[in-house]
């Protein structure tokens, strides 16, 4: 049996299953980086939003198990970071939270503002997505089909697969998910 698929690689039929609703990254002028206190970011975020500054917090699900309970939680992708729309509040007032250890600037704001893009798109498509070091650099690549239509990143061989990885370069942070190449295409 043969099932017919759109240009995405989307059956129509499931194309309405399952659907999660993709993180749209809020509109910021410059976006920056807190550099946050221990587990404060979700504090820190709250702080943001009561002050109407665009935040964006990158969170993925953690499920651990003790014994027979099994207990579910969103943590911050990058532990200790939160990015934010830095003309939006002044710097003593986010030091005023109590909440921030310092605020990254980064050089270039539209490289960050691309690279955030590409996460939010990535974390609303695919519940995989995890932190991992940087490695050997990657070819430079753009998904053109399936749910992470749009994503730019590096493809990585990694074992018997490949891995599409994610970076916010001025932080040296970066994320990783399990790709097949047939989705990318390479950037020139």
């Amino acid at each position: 049996m043969s099932v017919e698929r759109d240009g995405d690689g989307v059956c129509p039929d499931f194309a309405g299953l399952n659907v999660v609703e993709r993180p749209q990254l809020p509109v910021a002028r410059r976006w920056a980086a807190a550099w946050t206190r221990s587990r404060a970011e979700k504090a820190l975020r709250e702080y943001l939003q009561i002050h109407s500054v665009p935040v964006f917090l990158p969170l993925v699900l953690s499920r651990r198990v003790y014994g027979r309970l099994v207990r579910q939680s969103q943590l911050p992708l990058f532990p200790g970071y939160l990015f934010y729309d830095a003309e939006a509040i002044s710097r003593p007032e986010i030091f005023a939270s109590r909440h921030v250890a310092d605020v990254l600037v980064p050089d270039d704001p539209q490289q960050l503002r691309s690279e955030l893009e590409s996460l939010a798109l990535a974390l609303g498509a695919d519940a995989s997505l995890r932190e991992c070091r940087l490695g050997a650099a990657g070819t430079p690549v753009e998904v053109v089909r399936g749910p992470l239509k749009g994503v730019r990143g590096e493809l990585v061989r990694f074992q018997a697969g490949h891995r599409l990885v994610l970076q916010i370069s001025f932080l040296g942070k970066s994320a990783e998910l399990a790709i097949d190449e047939a989705f990318v295409t390479r950037l020139s």
